[in-house]
């Protein structure tokens, strides 16, 4: 996926947002944007993927803050929020496709999309929208194919539930490697959350996509056991809108199967496109890209 305009304001907002979680300094914070403003239009002149271009911004970011994770005490509240969440809704989850929708659901709690909100009361939200469940379903296509799985992850507390689906997939014989960030970018998961939260006990492995702080999945940064787990799959399952952002931008000779809240509408007019379906923002997706 392309940047398109609106991107430019989502992406500024959020720098400057959590520039504030470090600086107090307002010209300070407003110099770093105007210089994150440049290198957002170099890469709309340049026809970047949505992506690549973000990743620049938020890496440019974290080196003039000088932190580099940023988001640290919130992957830890997130992670044990969504561990709360899912213990009140488990009993809602009766089947494989029930947890699918809940895997789905999780990734509501992002916070790298400017005017999309996590909801305080996020049992409540859940329930609400669980009973909406998909707008997009192509479980039927690619459920039958998951008998060898890559599955990459996106946001700490979104991978609780997460790891329910990946639980009973297991169970139906699938083979899953789980492929988590090299470094830390917004509050995404990396080895250490992985670690923290058990996601081995849910898969067969756990590693790294490589290549640092990256925004999404690029193929070129993953190391050899990365590559050679995508090879051998029959199923890739990609969560949120920064792989698809980046896993569209590349061909993979592979059934993709993106999982997603629509959180803005740039990505919503993207997959509609894509997949010649009319989706919205607030819409739940499960598509599968044959």
């Amino acid at each position: 996926m392309k940047l398109a305009p609106e991107c430019r304001s989502c992406l500024l907002t959020k720098v400057r947002s959590q520039a504030g979680y470090v600086l107090s300094d307002a010209e300070q914070i407003e110099k770093l944007v105007e210089k994150c403003a440049e290198i957002f239009d170099a890469g709309a002149a340049a026809n970047a993927g949505a992506a690549v271009a973000a990743g620049e911004i938020h890496r440019f970011c974290y080196a003039q803050v000088k932190k580099q994770d940023l988001y640290a005490d919130i992957k830890v509240r997130d992670n044990e929020r969504a561990k709360a969440v899912a213990a009140e809704v488990k009993p809602l989850l009766n089947t494989l496709h029930d947890t699918l929708i809940a895997s789905v659901l999780g990734n509501a709690m992002d916070y790298g999309v400017t005017g999309h909100d996590v909801a305080e009361d996020f049992t409540r939200y859940f329930r609400e929208v669980f009973a909406r469940g998909l707008a997009v379903d192509d479980s039927e296509k690619f459920l039958p194919l998951a008998k060898r799985v890559v599955f990459f992850t996106d946001n700490c507390g979104e991978v609780i539930f997460d790891m329910l689906f990946l639980e009973e997939l297991k169970k139906t014989g699938a083979h899953v490697t789980v492929v988590v960030k090299d470094a830390p970018m917004l509050n995404d998961v990396t080895v250490k959350e992985a670690q923290e939260i058990g996601l081995a006990s849910v898969s067969d492995a756990v590693y790294s996509g490589g290549g640092g702080a990256l925004l999404g999945t690029h193929p070129a940064a993953f190391p050899p056991e990365v590559a050679a787990a995508v090879s051998d799959a029959t199923l890739l399952i990609a969560k949120g809108l920064a792989n698809y952002e980046s896993m569209t931008e590349y061909v993979f000779d592979k059934p993709i199967a993106y999982l997603m809240m629509i959180k803005c509408d740039a990505v919503g007019r993207d997959l509609s496109q894509l997949s010649g379906r009319n989706v919205k923002k607030g819409d739940l997706v499960a598509y599968l890209r044959e």
